[in-house]
């Protein structure tokens, strides 16, 4: 009897990165079950990398894992009831489009809570992980887990120069989406999406972005018109750019949030046209932690001996090693509190006097001489 049990029903467990990996998986083949693993360690990588716990949590509990499935359109509804709960889950990737559902991924323990959220949603299924791999599209399934292990590699690049054009992708896009406007004198959001390939909410951000700095202005029918000429255009990109970096800085000054801190030059090993690498203070050798610090939020002061930037005291930053991979995640206030000495009044005075010098000269520029 004990042998027909566990024919039925197998619980396979696999260790990876310090957390065992527990899958109830039925009657599923061999190669079912590695492609399983496959997907649940590219998920916890993924996780990691965006400095996300949930799912080394649920891992870590051991035992078996199970999914939830209900509409697409209720995710938010199940994530708040999940959260009044007290559910532990990872909303899992769409890997079959057609059906329109959704699923996360939470641990046997929590049956009677998903059962009781089930009572009162009057919606939804609880299945195994195995049933949600068979019954997802093969290619969709390949194609996220192709992607999910590319991002694993792509963290050793990660704040170099390419790294950084996807960051400013948008903006990009918005300057190119204006030229092609201006030659067609009047555009819609499917046109943009159409012609540069990207998806409708964000060809419908880009038209927003446009209009509210008055290149666009809507007409009938979701058509937009285009109200200036190329050079105009340009300058009011241009004026665009600078007012959101300004606007930046203001707001790192006066969000509570914010607390500054200045990196000596010393501490730097690195750089490229769009940030910094440094060494986090108190750490060194093989035990070295590395912060990338985005030069769009800092500024040279001392005579270019010493960096004055920010951090956010609620956001998770990621440390870095040598090699630029993620190994660690922290809180700002903690980066603050544990690493780096607060700025002296002083400091932000001279920095706050520099950027009023900065908008002084430009808006009264000293006459050229003859």
């Amino acid at each position: 009897m004990s042998e027909e049990i566990q024919q039925a029903v197998q619980i396979i467990r696999v260790a990876y990165d310090g957390v065992e990996i527990a899958m109830k998986m039925g009657s599923a083949s061999i190669g079912q079950m590695k492609k399983a693993f496959d997907f649940l360690i590219a998920l916890l990588d993924h996780e990691t990398a965006m400095g996300k716990t949930n799912m080394r949590k649920l891992l870590m509990k051991g035992g078996d894992l199970q999914v939830f499935q209900f509409d697409s359109e209720d995710l938010k509804q199940v994530e708040k009831m999940a959260k009044k709960y007290g559910i532990l889950y990872s909303v899992l990737p769409d890997i079959n489009k057609a059906h329109g559902k959704s699923e996360i991924i939470f641990h046997t323990e929590a049956v009677p809570r998903i059962n009781m959220m089930m009572q009162k949603l009057k919606f939804g299924s609880i299945s195994t992980f195995d049933d949600y791999l068979k019954n997802g599209d093969e290619k969709e399934l390949e194609k996220i887990l192709s992607f999910l292990k590319e991002q694993k590699k792509g963290n050793e690049n990660l704040h170099t120069a390419e790294a950084a054009k996807v960051e400013d992708l948008l903006e990009g896009l918005m300057e190119k989406v204006g030229i092609f406007a201006m030659e067609k004198a009047s555009i819609s959001v499917e046109d943009i999406k159409e012609n540069f390939g990207i998806e409708k909410e964000q060809a419908k951000k880009i038209v927003g972005q446009l209009e509210k700095i008055g290149v666009l202005s809507e007409e009938d029918k979701g058509q937009y018109k285009v109200l200036m000429d190329k050079e105009t255009f340009s300058n009011r990109i241009r004026g665009y750019k600078e007012l959101a970096e300004r606007m930046q800085a203001v707001s790192a000054i006066q969000n509570t949030n914010f607390v500054d801190i200045t990196v000596t030059k010393k501490l730097v090993v690195e750089e490229n046209d769009h940030a910094v690498k440094t060494r986090i203070p108190g750490t060194w050798g093989k035990n070295a932690r590395y912060l990338w610090i985005d030069k769009q939020k800092a500024m040279v002061i001392h005579d270019g001996k010493t960096i004055l930037t920010f951090l956010d005291k609620d956001k998770e930053y990621k440390m870095y090693s040598s090699e630029n991979k993620i190994i660690a995640t922290m809180k700002g206030s903690e980066l603050y509190e544990g690493h780096y000495d607060r700025v002296a009044a002083e400091v932000r005075k001279r920095y706050q006097a520099a950027e009023r010098k900065a908008a002084t000269v430009k808006k009264n520029p000293k006459p050229k001489r003859r």
